[in-house]
């Protein structure tokens, strides 16, 4: 199990062979001599070399299109949740003349997750090492579409400080199986467990009907606790309660945005996103204003009214144990970004995907 109190070395891996198939013929023989296939290969099907190039030549990309302030250059290496997010971090440097609140993804790796997928998608995985500023480390996930599509930053996540890391396969000569969303060796599947996870975030621990199946960070900041101390604090204001304030939340899963990967004790790290918006509104004479520098940035020089509607796209990571366990899934980490805002609640919402499941208002 790896500790992110601590702050470990840089790891290496080695790379790994492809199976191949041996087929003779002999063009004077009486009879033609039988195939003879090597044994099934089971080794990763992305070496540690190449894992190591996608991350720098995805990096270059990130930086041109926050330099440059051009969202579209990072199409040919970042798509996902990935994209949505960055997308809305160069937007809001644009407009703040700033960019430090774009998210710094390290290109020093503490592990690699390889992946053995023969088929495609593959997805691979890295953890980042702690930078030197002390920023905790990141879990990333880059997938490859087709044989002939590079890799992809598809998401990432920021780890919770503390959190504990279930062990992997040794990625230098086995690599770590991908888990299907609908997988069903799980205590529960990977998409279900997203769904479960996106009521526990909107509702909270009181409330969420299956609150029991996830285990909390004790001292840390989770996803949960940070939007559940958001709207309390919002809710609790005086200004707000005199304004006759009301402060509503909703957040679903998307069923097809999913990638996941064995961990060594049969469970698997499921990373995905969540859609989540809130909507603020006040008396009819009043007005409420953008909550964060990020609103201020996406909505621009409107006139504030007596709505706010706010979206988010939230990365997330959870560990979800082997089917018989007695273990709860646990929060690893997330990435809570605003992605949109307006001054007005619209009728159609990002959370009204045909994809999101178990979503609640909050």
């Amino acid at each position: 199990m790896k500790d992110f109190t601590r702050r470990p070395g840089r790891r290496a891996a080695a790379a790994a062979g492809a199976a191949t198939t041996v087929v003779l013929l002999a063009g004077c023989a009486d009879e033609l001599p039988t195939p003879v296939a090597d044994d099934p290969f089971t080794g990763p099907a992305l070496t540690a070399a190449q894992q190591t190039r996608v991350v720098e030549e995805v990096a270059a990309s990130l930086d041109q299109a926050s330099e440059n302030e051009q969202p579209k250059r990072l199409r040919p290496r970042v798509e996902g949740p990935a994209f949505e997010v960055r997308r809305s971090q160069i937007r809001v440097a644009e407009e703040r003349g700033d960019d430090s609140l774009v998210t710094n993804i390290p290109t020093d790796l503490e592990a690699m997750i390889l992946p053995t997928t023969e088929s495609w998608p593959r997805v691979s995985f890295t953890i980042t090492q702690p930078t030197e500023n002390l920023e905790v480390p990141r879990l990333v996930a880059y997938q490859q579409d087709s044989a002939r599509d590079n890799y992809k930053l598809w998401s990432w996540v920021q780890l919770i400080p503390g959190t504990t890391l279930p062990n992997f396969a040794d990625p230098e000569a086995i690599g770590s199986d991908a888990v299907a969303p609908d997988d069903e060796s799980l205590v529960v599947t990977p998409s279900t467990a997203l769904a479960r996870y996106a009521d526990l975030v909107a509702e909270g621990p009181d409330d969420a009907e299956h609150a029991d199946a996830f285990e909390l960070p004790g001292e840390s900041q989770d996803l949960v606790k940070r939007v559940q101390a958001d709207a309390r604090n919002v809710r609790g204001a005086e200004a707000f309660q005199e304004a006759d304030g009301e402060y509503r939340l909703t957040f679903a899963s998307r069923d097809d945005q999913v990638v996941a990967v064995r961990t060594s004790d049969g469970g698997a790290v499921v990373m995905g996103v969540l859609d989540g918006n809130i909507r603020v509104t006040v008396e009819e004479d009043g007005e409420i204003g953008p909550l964060t520098e990020t609103q201020k940035a996406l909505i621009g020089d409107e006139d504030n009214t007596d709505e706010l509607y706010v979206e988010y796209t939230d990365q997330v990571a959870l560990y979800v144990p082997p089917q018989g366990s007695d273990e709860p899934i646990r929060p690893l980490g997330y990435s809570h970004v605003s992605t949109d805002a307006a001054t007005s609640i619209p009728g159609d919402r990002n959370t009204d995907r045909e994809s999101n499941d178990d979503g609640s208002d909050g």
